[in-house]
């Protein structure tokens, strides 16, 4: 779901940054005026790699298409809401500028759609529900199924206002998507299951053994993940609508690969090795300075 350069025209692009600013910014005002415990830096920093672990498992689904989690209701059930959002955005920043995954003008929209609906949203939907007495794997289950919808719906309004898409492409873009919700409904339960105790309430002991039971198996398998565009790329690229110029031509490790490493599995393990140490360091030193001018601020 990530959207490439030159996809998104016009006024979205600053207007989506600008959104995408004060939405982060919202999250973390409010969770540094949150009377709930804070998770620790270095769950915040499993949690963020945990994500990017995840999301680079590509999964084949039907006539050449591809998928992935998003994660953004499995970290708002790790974290809390506020600080998903934070942890996505920073996901979502190295993903563009390390691997070119995404277009650097696109990046606001991209944290609209993933960190401030996908786990802002998604994660105020699960608290909802929960409220509401639903069970944990129901609310969980749905929440995430609604974030991806909610995704997509935005980015659809998003090319709209770009003056791109169709009616026909709209709904097979939602259509395509709405398995892929089923999907992260489902996944997310199981994950946020193996991370948390019977009463919903994480664990630390246990998730951090789950989180990094969770990293390591996506570096395992990244480098088997489906070479299949995803569903957005292969919509887009049905209605002849995918541009053709690079994300970010100075990543590093465009394409999720080494290139100093000419084996490609071998290559694929070290790029994900890269992302997800990149992403902990990121994530724990963000965390551990706002944990700390938390504190600062506090005291004086």
């Amino acid at each position: 779901m990530h959207i490439p350069s030159d996809m998104l025209a016009g006024s979205i692009c600053p207007v989506s940054a600008a959104v995408a600013a004060a939405g982060v910014a919202v999250s973390v005002f409010v969770l540094g005026k949150s009377k709930k415990a804070l998770p620790s830096a270095s769950k915040f920093a499993l949690v963020s790699a945990a994500v990017f672990g995840i999301q680079m498992l590509n999964y084949p689904i039907w006539n050449g298409i591809s998928g992935h989690l998003i994660g953004g209701v499995f970290a708002a059930a790790v974290l809390g809401t506020p600080a998903a959002v934070l942890s996505l955005a920073l996901v979502l920043l190295l993903q563009t500028l390390l691997f070119a995954d995404g277009g650097i003008l696109m990046l606001g929209a991209n944290i609209v759609n993933m960190s401030l609906l996908g786990a802002g949203a998604g994660g105020l939907i699960r608290e909802y529900l929960l409220n509401k007495s639903f069970g944990s794997a129901k609310a969980t289950g749905i929440a995430a199924f609604c974030s991806v919808e909610l995704a997509v719906f935005a980015l659809a309004a998003e090319l709209l206002a770009s003056g791109k898409g169709s009616l026909s492409a709209f709904a097979a873009l939602i259509g395509v998507h709405t398995v892929l919700a089923v999907l992260e409904g489902f996944a997310t339960v199981l994950l946020v299951s193996s991370a948390s105790e019977r009463s919903g309430r994480p664990a630390s002991n246990k998730s951090f053994f789950a989180l990094g039971t969770i990293i390591f198996a996506s570096l395992m398998l990244a480098p088997f993940a489906s070479a299949f565009p995803d569903a957005f790329e292969w919509t887009m690229g049905n209605f002849s609508m995918l541009p053709d110029a690079p994300n970010f031509v100075n990543a590093p490790f465009a394409d999720y690969t080494v290139s100093a490493i000419s084996h490609e599995l071998a290559s694929a393990l070290a790029a994900g090795c890269i992302g997800v140490a990149a992403t902990a360091v990121l994530a724990y030193a963000v965390f551990s300075a706002f944990r700390l001018l938390g504190k600062s601020e506090a005291g004086a």
